[in-house]
């Protein structure tokens, strides 16, 4: 802790944090204000449709054409109550009135879903519609985030807000335009954390704590330091020399992470608060593995279930996931430290190291936990037709593979202070 440097990495990750907290909350304002950008043009073509149709209908009352005035009067009311809807809608978006937003298009989604092969939805010009497994999962979650009146994710649209699935197939400019739409900011300070735990920003940091506090034995043992051997002229033993360092660096890589986990919710309370930790989280069920080969198996959007938690059951399991993540890639990158001794070099091959694994999913392949989210939703084990891939192996398997490096650790350690 007396290094300038360490200090100078530390300030810099927090304002980095902190910088990336505020660009998040930009664009959801942004988005939040082309929105009503939106609603404000649709009311003003609504508007310039009466306007015009009054104008038709005067013409009308002036050659006496009785019939064609009565059918222009309806016209006009039905532009009006058309309109009317999106007022409305607009002073909820500018009041932040989330619950009447989405109790608004509970009809419509129920309507959908009801009628799901006479009423598909897709984008004009293409054979591309969302999927009945998207189609449930986003009514049940705008049911529970209107039940339970929290503030939910900004997207980049004033219709059906659509929770992106692992089933959705799009191509090409469709797959982008959902893409786009689809798209969710945070506002509060823990949907943003939510947002930051799929975005793989948990093992990111973890790498970083290591960098700066996991080298302080291969720092000792370098040829210009040579720090280690001033500590075997005194009376210590070499096991307890190792496991005061190992211990030290560890416990300094925890907190490190944990307190950049708090920073974004510091910051939120200069926003809008912390939120709520009832918001829903979609959990994928998984698909029933074909048995007759592995090569049939295939997600089925009909069949498929699923179902949501809170975000506070989420976070525990999480926080859970997260300690012994940082066990398995501390001690992993602790042993490594002792053959490279480059902090730059050791940080980099651990990072590609751990995001190679990442591509290999298995139960016992501990980099197939680092993505905490996707394993907490069920979707590395959905994808991999695997459901022990779970919480449970992982923390069996990051917790036991921790233990044997740190081990390896130690033998390393032995035989560098010969």
């Amino acid at each position: 802790m007396k290094k300038k440097t360490t200090w100078a990495a530390f300030f810099l990750t927090i304002a980095a944090v902190i910088g990336l907290y505020f660009f998040n909350y930009s664009i959801a304002k942004s988005n939040h204000q082309g929105n009503i950008a939106r609603l404000d043009y649709i009311i003003e073509t609504y508007q310039k449709w009466v306007n015009d149709t009054k104008v038709e209908k005067e013409e009308a009352e002036k050659d006496g054409n009785r019939k064609k005035v009565k059918s222009l009067t309806a016209e006009i009311k039905r532009i009006q109550k058309s309109n009317s809807k999106y007022i409305t809608r607009k002073e909820n978006y500018i009041n932040e009135n989330w619950h009447k937003i989405y109790k608004e298009q509970i009809p419509d989604l129920h309507d959908w879903l009801d009628n799901f092969n006479d009423q598909s939805r897709g984008y004009e010009g293409s054979d591309q519609n969302i999927n009945n497994f998207t189609s449930r999962a986003t009514l049940e979650e705008v049911l529970l985030i209107e039940k339970n009146d929290v503030t939910p994710f900004i997207q980049n649209s004033i219709y059906t807000p659509y929770l992106p699935t692992i089933y959705d197939e799009f191509t090409g400019t469709v797959k982008e335009t959902w893409e786009q739409e689809t798209k969710r900011y945070a506002t509060t300070g823990l949907s943003y954390i939510y947002q930051l735990i799929q975005q793989l920003y948990i093992p990111i940091f973890i790498i970083i704590g290591c960098f700066i506090f996991a080298n302080n034995i291969s720092s000792d043992t370098s040829n210009k330091k040579k720090g280690l051997n001033f500590y075997f002229v005194l009376p210590i033993q070499k096991k307890k020399l190792f496991i005061a360092k190992y211990l030290s660096g560890f416990i300094y890589t925890l907190g490190f992470v944990v307190f950049m986990l708090l920073v974004p919710l510091l910051c939120s309370l200069f926003t809008k608060g912390l939120g709520s930790f009832k918001y829903p989280v979609l959990i994928y069920e998984g698909s029933e593995p074909n048995p007759y080969n592995s090569e049939y198996n295939i997600l089925d959007p009909l069949k498929d279930q699923f179902h949501f938690i809170h975000l506070s059951s989420y976070l525990l399991q999480a926080l859970l996931l997260s300690i012994v993540l940082v066990i398995f890639l501390y001690s992993f990158y602790y042993v490594l430290s002792l053959f490279v001794r480059n902090p730059i070099v050791t940080a980099i091959l651990v990072g590609i190291i751990t995001f190679l694994g990442l591509k290999y999913p298995a139960a016992y392949n501990p980099f197939t936990y680092v993505d905490i989210h996707k394993i907490l939703n069920g979707e590395t084990a959905t994808l991999a037709f695997n459901p022990a891939i779970d919480l449970q192996n992982g923390m069996f398997v990051l917790l036991g593979i921790g233990c044997l490096m740190t081990l390896l650790g130690y033998i390393r350690f032995s035989k560098l202070s010969n």
